[in-house]
């Protein structure tokens, strides 16, 4: 394997040049060669812009394999790929999008309020062409792609990821589900989302085939059965939510899915109940519970076991340390901790980003410093247990996860407080048998009472659509404790648990 996604990809494209590369939305086929004319075609587009090695595009585009062929397009003029979520508010997508400085934005149409004053509009797909532009030289330790998480402080933060890092994390998933250009691997997750590194990075850099699975039917755990076994999918990744929803209302049963021997979930805890039936139904592929947040992409990994393994009532653990990097369990003083104590996850290693977007990594509480190496510090709580298996003992702070996606509440609150009828707002969260559900008290301008639907409007266009409160609870006034902050105990209490 080559230590760039760049060398995986041409070196893939050179030895497999008419196997299939990207099945379409709508089941059309591109093979490796296909794939390489268009992406030189966005290179050379990108090229006459003046893009180059160093540069950050955007990328807002529906999933396509003109899609797929922008990414490499843009990583081969040295520039990294920074895509956001094409259901988000523009505003939203271009204040990410001037965050970080890009010099171009690709899109499927035009949308000037998402893109910046003086970055190049890019619509659609620029001509394919047997001209590979001339190209700089790309190093492991360029930048590949800056992928936006919600931000405690309201706004998104980039997290830089190396071509290093990429790679590091796709030669683990290489070996680790045995992968070949056999493979056909689902793309379930968008390219915003960091599951998306895996569904497309490791199947394209050995010859596989990525089967793209657009936004509506992602969401219809009716339709993705059907399109699992028509496509033949041999590699699944997804949040266990969409599993668990698969295995409901999906009638598994009545579809061929033999094609099925890896079956990868991560993002949130999968229900036993809900996994004992899935495992029930497909008793053939392999299931993998892994682990690992959007700086350092899976740093666990646990193999579920058949049968008997499940029978227990306690969550599945998140798994041992990958090869590819170091896990540890320690206190706030960064020392170690034993089996069965409950302590910080940290980690190092190849995976591990080389920051935020704009800020120093030496300044940020993101890393510590243990017996000279920068570690990572998840934010998430663990301990080992005898077996050198970590077990996942919730966050640390105010983020929470819903449907894979990690979200600060913080962030909710910063977009409820530009809302002009809205004197202040708290956001809470609370964990429920069907998941995360997350509760927003707002204090009205005097003598308003805003509607459900104005508040759930006013959150479509300044938040994404995964951020938007569940529940609204317009309140006279918010609880304080003696030095003013707000006293959120005593809000679920009076507020959330008591509507």
């Amino acid at each position: 394997m080559g230590e760039t996604l760049v060398a995986n990809l041409d070196d893939a494209i050179a030895t497999h040049p008419d196997r299939v590369c990207v099945i379409d939305v709508d089941g059309a086929e591109s093979t490796y060669r296909e794939l390489d004319l268009m992406a030189n075609g966005v290179a050379a587009a990108l090229g006459k812009r003046g893009v180059g090695r160093g540069d950050r595009v955007g990328i807002c585009r529906r999933k396509s394999a003109g899609t797929v062929a922008a990414l490499l397009g843009v990583l081969r003029t040295g520039a990294a790929y920074v895509p956001v979520d094409t259901g988000s508010p523009s505003d939203r997508n271009r204040r990410i999008f001037e965050d970080c400085g890009v010099v171009a934005v690709l899109l499927d149409e035009a949308d000037p309020a998402s893109v910046p004053p003086n970055a190049a509009e890019i619509v659609g797909d620029p001509p394919a062409t047997g001209v590979r532009p001339s190209a700089p030289a790309i190093h492991p330790e360029d930048l590949a792609y800056v992928l936006y998480t919600s931000g405690s402080t309201g706004h998104p933060k980039g997290v830089c990821l190396e071509h290093r890092n990429a790679t590091s994390f796709v030669d683990w998933c290489v070996r680790t589900f045995d992968a070949s250009c056999e493979d056909r691997c689902s793309s379930h997750a968008p390219f915003h989302f960091d599951l998306s590194i895996l569904d497309l990075w490791m199947p394209l850099s050995i010859g596989g085939s990525v089967v793209l699975i657009d936004e509506s039917t992602a969401r219809d755990p009716r339709s993705l059965p059907a399109l699992i076994a028509e496509r033949r999918v041999t590699n699944w990744y997804s949040v266990p939510s969409i599993l668990a929803l698969m295995t409901s209302h999906g009638d598994l049963e009545s579809h061929d899915h033999s094609s099925l021997r890896t079956v990868c979930f991560a993002g949130e805890v999968f229900p036993l109940s809900d996994l004992r039936r899935l495992r029930a139904t497909w008793s053939g592929p392999d299931f993998w519970n892994l682990y690992g947040p959007t700086e350092t992409n899976v740093c666990t990994a646990y193999r579920v076991p058949d049968g008997a393994g499940l029978d227990g009532a306690e969550p599945l653990p998140i798994g041992r340390a990958c090869d590819h990097c170091e896990v540890r369990i320690v206190d706030d003083a960064g020392a170690r901790l034993g089996s069965g104590e409950v302590g910080r996850i940290v980690c190092r290693g190849g995976p591990v980003m080389r920051g935020y977007w704009g800020l120093d990594p030496d300044r940020t509480a993101a890393f510590i410093e243990i017996e000279g190496h920068r570690w990572y510090d998840t934010g998430d709580l663990g301990a080992f247990d005898s077996k050198s298996r970590v077990h996942f003992h919730g966050r640390r702070d105010r983020m929470v996860k819903r449907h894979g996606y990690r979200i600060e509440l913080g962030e909710i609150e910063a977009g409820l407080d530009r809302a002009d009828f809205l004197v202040e707002s708290a956001v809470m969260a609370e964990s429920t048998p069907v998941g995360v559900v997350i509760h927003a008290a707002v204090r009205p301008v005097s003598g308003t009472r805003p509607s459900i639907i104005g508040l759930r409007t006013h959150c479509g266009k300044v938040l994404p659509g995964y951020m938007i409160p569940d529940r609204f609870h317009v309140v006279d006034g918010l609880p304080r404790t003696a030095t003013g902050k707000v006293d959120l105990p005593r809000l679920r209490s009076e507020v959330i648990l008591d509507s």
